[in-house]
């Protein structure tokens, strides 16, 4: 469906999450999205928006920059990140924003015992994931005695949800989590919301507050910009995925050729009829008797 033709913000947009979850106006899906995300943790009645830039003091300046940033009434912080394509080290990234606001828990003078708040890190991903996660829909990562496997510490802990695993449509969402997932990966394409949903007034609120239509004329021309970037980029990544599955073939096809050839190099057959036969160039040919 094209944008003009879309009844509701895209999630997935930089502008359209942080519209969504990142206005205290809005807090309500924030808070129901991390309580059927947090599974095992105290249900959060609220959190506080703080300062999305925290500057870490190390000598080349660089930030922690976050999506979302937020503290509950225990002191507790979340992070809440955003990413829409895989980029290298991202585990070490989602690792060193959790670790730098560890770091900066630290206070001045003798009197700090080096005592922390957890930070809890959610990393919602809309690409398909390339590291050693399961392939399910959400995935927790904590500190793990090696030898027990038993929690170390609730100091830090990592939240995956895997966007792309969502492949229910709305009548088989079972639950809050498959629901606000579902919405993130296909509110876009919606004409209306669906009939199950609306009987939370969550999602009620959502399907006035989401709507394209409702925005003013600032935000909507700050939305439709933040889409163009989206739409871009997907189209990036789709036309990378082709090349990369289209040079995956390639090399296969060349593979397979060499695997003949070391077949009929076995069987005595000369060089030229090997090129013949497989369409290797003769020098590979005779690059392949020599490693025989």
């Amino acid at each position: 469906m094209s944008e003009q033709k879309s009844i509701y913000i895209n999630p997935l947009t930089d502008f359209g999450f942080k519209f969504l979850f990142g206005q205290e106006e809005n807090k309500e899906f924030l808070l129901s999205f991390l309580n059927a995300l947090m599974i095992g943790e105290p249900t959060i009645t609220d959190v506080e928006f703080v300062d999305k830039e925290k500057v870490n003091e190390n000598k080349d300046g660089r930030a922690l920059i976050y999506d979302l940033h937020c503290t509950m009434a225990d002191g507790s912080r979340i992070i809440v990140e955003m990413q829409n394509r895989y980029q290298t080290y991202f585990e070490d990234r989602a690792l060193y924003y959790l670790a730098g606001d560890l770091y900066l828990q630290s206070k001045q003078g003798n009197l700090w015992k080096y005592q922390l708040v957890p930070v809890y890190g959610v990393f919602m991903m809309n690409f398909e994931w390339k590291g050693d996660l399961d392939q399910q829909l959400r995935e927790d990562v904590g500190l793990l005695n090696m030898r027990t496997h038993k929690l170390f510490s609730n100091k830090l802990r990592m939240t995956f949800l895997k966007i792309p695993m969502m492949t229910k449509d709305a009548q088989s969402c079972e639950n809050m989590l498959e629901k606000w997932t579902y919405l993130m990966k296909n509110l876009e394409s919606l004409e209306s919301m669906p009939k199950l949903f609306m009987r939370d007034p969550v999602f009620q609120r959502l399907d006035e507050v989401a709507k394209v239509s409702a925005l003013n004329p600032k935000d909507k021309k700050d939305y439709e910009e933040s889409l163009k970037i989206y739409h871009d980029n997907y189209a990036i990544a789709e036309t990378e995925r082709a090349e990369g599955l289209a040079e995956g073939r390639e090399r296969g096809r060349a593979e397979e050729k060499r695997a003949i050839a070391r077949g009929l190099l076995k069987l005595g057959m000369t060089d030229e009829a090997i090129s013949q036969v497989t369409k290797l160039p003769v020098s590979q040919v005779a690059a392949l008797r020599a490693s025989l």
